[in-house]
C-alpha cells in the first residue's frame, strides 16, 4: 500500500476541525463573516513556539499536530477577495482550482476578505474549501496571518474601496508578508510607461487619449481603421471600430450583449453617437493593425506569463484567439474562438513559424519585466495580448494584471502550479532573509 502524502493528511485533518467549527459556532463581530469558534477554545490547539513558521502554526491550530519535514516550510497562502456575496465576491470556480492545486502540493490555501483582517492581530478570519463535497462549500476558519497574499479582488470599484485599500495597507506593513499583483492595469498608463522604452515603443500602435473630436480627426487623417477602447475596459466590452471608406464612415460598437453598426457621410456625423456610447468614460484612440489571418479571419496572440519557483518570469503558455465573423475583436465572449497555436503559426507563417513564436515569447517577457519595474509591489503574473502581421511584425495591445482563465487544459494546469510555486518562492526568500539577519 502506498504511504499517504503528508500534506494530504494534514488537509484531511483540517476538514475535521472545520466541521467542528461549523457545528460549534458563535457570533463573531467581523462584517460579512460567518460565526466561528475562536482558536483558544480548541483543546487540540498548540500555542505558537518561538521560531515556528506560519505553516507550522496553521498545522498546530487546525490539526492538533505539528507538521514536520518539508511540509513545515511551505507557505500559508491567502487569495484576497471582496466582502459580500455568498460568502464573498470573486471567481469561486477559479479559487477552488487554486485551493485544490495547493492541496495536491501540500500547501494551505484559503480565501481572505478585508473584513477578516485586523491590523493588531496575527490571525485572520477567512474561508476554506470543504474537500469532502463535490460541489464547492465554503467553511469559515481562523488562520494565522498568511505568508503570501494573492490579490484577486474582482473589479476596480471594489479594489478602490476604502476597505480594500486599508487591507492592502495592513498587509504591506506586516513583516514577512508578501502581497503580489497590487492592482488592475489601465491601457493609457501602460502605453505611457512602455513608450519610454526605445525598444518596446517600436511595438506600440499609434495611441492617444480621446480628449475630443480633434484627436479623433487627427488619427483619422493617418489611419483608415481606428479603434476606440475604454481605458479600464474588459473582454472587449465597449470597444468601437471606425472604418473610413469611399461611401462614408462606419462605426461598430461592441456592447456586452450586442453589436451596433451605423454609417455616416463623415466622421463629424458620428461624433455625437461616439460621445453617447462612451458615457463619459475615459477612452483611448488607437490605430488599427492589419492582423495576419487564419482561414480568412484575423487573429491575435494571448500569452500568459508567470513567475516560477525561482522568482523568474516565464511563458506559461501561448494561445490563439480568432475573431468571429461579425466581431471587431478576438475575445471569445464576443464571438471569437480558440485555435491551436502550432496549427495557426504553421499554416500562416510556414518556415518562419518557430522564429515568429520565439520572437513573440521574448517580447512578452521583456514587456512583463518592464511593466513590473513600474509597479509599487511585485507582480506574479499577467496576460498579454499581441497582434502579428503577415510579415511577422509584432504589436503590443494590452496587458492584464488579473488574467482570465486560459481554456487550453495544459496552460490552465501549469498556471495553477506556477501560482503555488511562486508563493513558495516568496516564502522561502523571506525565511532566508530572516535567517541572514
Amino acid at each position: 500500500m502506498n504511504k499517504p502524502d503528508e500534506g494530504m493528511m494534514i488537509h484531511e485533518q483540517n476538514i475535521l476541525l472545520l466541521s467542528a467549527l461549523h457545528r460549534h459556532r458563535r457570533t463573531f463581530g467581523f462584517p460579512g463573516m460567518f460565526p466561528v469558534i475562536p482558536a483558544d477554545r480548541l483543546k487540540s490547539a498548540t500555542p505558537a513556539q518561538p521560531g515556528m513558521s506560519k505553516a507550522e502554526r496553521a498545522g498546530s491550530r487546525t490539526t492538533g499536530s505539528r507538521p514536520s519535514g518539508d511540509t513545515a516550510n511551505r507557505p500559508v497562502i491567502a487569495i484576497l477577495a471582496a466582502d459580500g456575496g455568498a460568502p464573498f465576491h470573486g471567481n469561486h470556480r477559479n479559487f477552488v482550482d487554486i485551493i485544490r492545486t495547493g492541496r495536491k502540493m501540500g500547501v494551505t490555501v484559503f480565501v481572505l476578505t478585508p473584513g477578516g483582517i485586523r491590523p493588531d492581530s496575527d490571525t485572520v478570519f477567512g474561508y476554506q474549501l470543504d474537500h469532502r463535497r463535490r460541489n464547492p462549500r465554503w467553511i469559515p476558519v481562523k488562520m494565522p496571518f498568511p505568508d503570501v497574499v494573492y490579490n484577486r479582488v474582482p473589479n476596480r470599484r471594489s479594489e478602490r474601496s476604502r476597505e480594500v485599500q486599508e487591507a492592502f495597507r495592513i498587509i504591506r506593513e506586516k513583516p514577512g508578508v508578501h502581497l503580489f499583483n497590487p492592482g488592475f492595469f489601465d491601457k493609457w498608463t501602460l502605453y505611457n510607461q512602455l513608450r519610454t522604452s526605445p525598444r518596446l515603443s517600436a511595438h506600440l500602435p499609434n495611441t492617444f487619449r480621446l480628449d475630443g473630436f480633434d484627436t479623433l480627426k487627427r488619427m483619422a487623417s493617418s489611419h483608415r481603421v481606428i479603434y476606440l477602447k475604454p481605458v479600464e475596459g474588459k473582454a472587449g466590452i465597449g470597444m468601437m471600430r471606425i472604418t473610413l471608406g469611399r461611401d462614408g464612415v462606419e462605426l461598430i460598437h461592441q456592447g456586452a450583449r450586442e453589436k451596433n453598426r451605423m454609417i455616416k457621410p463623415d466622421l463629424a456625423g458620428l461624433w455625437p453617437q461616439i460621445r453617447k456610447l462612451a458615457q463619459q468614460r475615459p477612452y483611448i484612440v488607437q490605430q488599427g493593425i492589419p492582423l495576419a489571418r487564419f482561414r480568412n479571419r484575423p487573429f491575435d496572440v494571448r500569452m500568459l506569463l508567470q513567475k516560477d519557483l525561482n522568482g523568474e518570469w516565464g511563458v506559461t503558455g501561448v494561445g490563439i484567439r480568432v475573431a468571429g465573423e461579425t466581431s471587431i475583436s478576438t475575445h471569445v465572449p464576443m464571438g471569437g474562438r480558440i485555435e491551436s497555436t502550432h496549427v495557426v503559426f504553421q499554416e500562416v507563417f510556414g518556415d518562419r513559424a518557430d522564429e515568429t513564436l520565439d520572437s513573440a515569447r521574448n517580447l512578452g517577457l521583456s514587456i512583463a519585466r518592464f511593466i513590473e519595474e513600474k509597479q509599487p509591489s511585485p507582480l506574479g503574473e499577467m496576460s498579454i495580448d499581441m497582434g502579428v502581421e503577415n510579415n511577422g511584425t509584432l504589436w503590443f495591445f494590452e496587458a492584464n494584471a488579473k488574467p482570465m482563465k486560459f481554456d487550453e487544459p495544459e496552460i490552465r494546469e501549469k498556471s495553477l502550479r506556477r501560482l503555488i510555486e511562486y508563493s513558495m518562492y516568496l516564502s522561502k526568500a523571506e525565511r532566508q532573509r530572516e535567517g541572514s539577519e
